[in-house]
């Protein structure tokens, strides 16, 4: 993989400030460039997107669904809940700066002329959105994200949000189906995910698309379920059958290319956070093989996490699996798929079918974080289910698991309620935040910002409702 010079995605440093994968080789200065090429754009928007993922939000979520506990200083402060509108400002700019607006800018600089940068943009721009949407309810959409002249865009429903995530998906896959000789320009080491292999893209772009039909499970169980289900079916067909087909983002051994999980919980904030107690009682429960890839060994030599409201400083820190310095992050994978499938076959109704893709999920789960298939043992205890024994509660806990250190959980959570989860009493608020707080930014400059405070922070978004 090429690597750009640190200067490249100054602006995305800026913003964010840290631990991004950077490429290097380009004999023109980055700081001053004659043009931006569709390169450079699918690399910084592959960055900032790495970046959304894999910093803050992801270390924020998983506090609020206590598979980690914040334990000191501002991980302490979100650990309790003192959220407010500038807590996420970086986060929110870089997701618009360096996510939309280039993303937008790459699909009308690509054109007719090269669809595999723009179905690139396109499921990417589905994915920006949808990080964006999940966490604050309507965002801009549709008027933002078409450059700087609109400095008060409107904020789109998201329902309209959620449709125009599924258009993108799917105008990204037309694209990206189109011969190879239709491109004057193709995609190569400048994308960071799949190194240019458009069949990769399309197969994870179906899964995607699975993974916001299934975001309506409150709002059209059958008809979620049905659309879910075929997109899956689709993805299978498309080659994404395994593990290898995972779409995550990568990071390197520089200091500027850390896997911001690291960077955080290592180098820069080493002690703030510590692995959750809900989560780690769980695996325990289990005897999970993967407790020892996702924490660190406590005092006492075993893998236990702290309270929420007690913090344990002594209790284990998070584990290589995520807090590495090259460690991929998951962003879609097989076994998401799987827990799709069995939530969506379960709700349809085949309850068998739930049990197949949920035993499958787990499997692959623990494959996925070990390297090794899961022993006689844990497999016989946790993914054996049948048609009979198989529970939403049991898909939900062993995806909340799973999906350690992704927003994702959070979503998931958030729709069905499991695992079950107390607020932490010492929180400053009396319930678990089901979103975040319109950002500084937004109610300073944009009059038509829909306004949610700190308070408000138990309302759920349209598709939890």
């Amino acid at each position: 993989m090429k690597k750009i010079t640190y200067s490249v995605l100054a602006l995305l440093l800026i913003t964010f400030g840290a631990c991004k994968k950077f490429v290097d080789g380009y004999d023109k200065s980055p700081n001053d460039p004659s043009e931006v090429t569709n390169a450079l754009l699918l690399s910084n928007c592959e960055v900032a997107y790495f970046a959304t993922v894999n910093g803050q939000l992801a270390r924020q979520t998983t506090m609020m669904i206590q598979q980690t506990t914040g334990v000191d200083q501002q991980s302490r402060d979100v650990n309790d809940y003192s959220i407010d509108e500038g807590t996420n400002s970086n986060e929110w700019a870089v997701i618009y700066t360096n996510g939309l607006v280039n993303l937008n800018k790459l699909q009308s600089q690509a054109g007719g002329a090269n669809p595999y940068y723009q179905g690139m943009a396109k499921v990417l721009t589905a994915m920006f959105l949808g990080v964006a949407t999940d966490l604050w309810g309507d965002i801009p959409n549709r008027e933002a994200i078409g450059g700087l002249a609109n400095f008060n865009p409107a904020y789109d429903k998201q329902d309209v949000v959620i449709a125009d995530i599924q258009k993108n998906l799917t105008d990204g896959i037309a694209l990206l189906s189109k011969a190879e000789a239709a491109n004057v320009m193709l995609p190569g080491a400048d994308d960071y995910i799949f190194a240019g292999d458009v069949n990769a893209w399309i197969a994870a772009a179906h899964v995607l698309k699975a993974r916001y039909h299934n975001r309506l499970s409150k709002k059209d169980a059958p008809g979620s379920a049905s659309s879910a289900l075929a997109d899956l079916t689709a993805a299978t067909a498309a080659g994404f059958t395994s593990n290898g087909n995972n779409m995550n983002a990568t990071f390197g051994e520089n200091s500027n290319e850390y896997n911001q999980w690291y960077a955080f919980t290592v180098v820069e904030r080493a002690g703030y956070m510590k692995a959750g107690l809900t989560m780690t009682d769980i695996m325990n429960s289990w005897n999970d093989p993967r407790l020892s890839f996702y924490c660190v060994a406590d005092t006492g030599g075993g893998f236990n996490g702290s309270a929420p409201e007690t913090p344990n400083l002594d209790a284990s820190e998070i584990g290589e699996y995520l807090a590495s310095a090259n460690a991929p992050f998951p962003i879609v994978t097989y076994y998401e798929a799987k827990f799709i499938e069995a939530e969506a076959k379960l709700r349809a109704g085949d309850a068998p079918g739930a049990a197949t893709a949920h035993n499958e999920a787990v499997l692959a789960s623990v494959e996925a974080v070990t390297g090794a298939a899961a022993d006689t043992s844990f497999e016989n205890s946790q993914a054996k289910e049948t048609g009979a024994t198989i529970t939403l509660e049991k898909i939900m806990t062993h995806k909340y698991v799973a999906m350690y250190g992704q927003i994702e959980a959070y979503a998931d959570w958030r729709r069905t309620s499991f695992p079950a989860l107390t607020p932490n009493s010492n929180g400053g608020l009396a319930f678990i935040p089901r979103r975040l707080p319109t950002v500084l930014e937004e109610r300073l400059y944009n009059k038509n910002a829909t306004l949610i405070t700190r308070n408000q922070l138990n309302m759920p978004v349209w598709w939890d409702q």
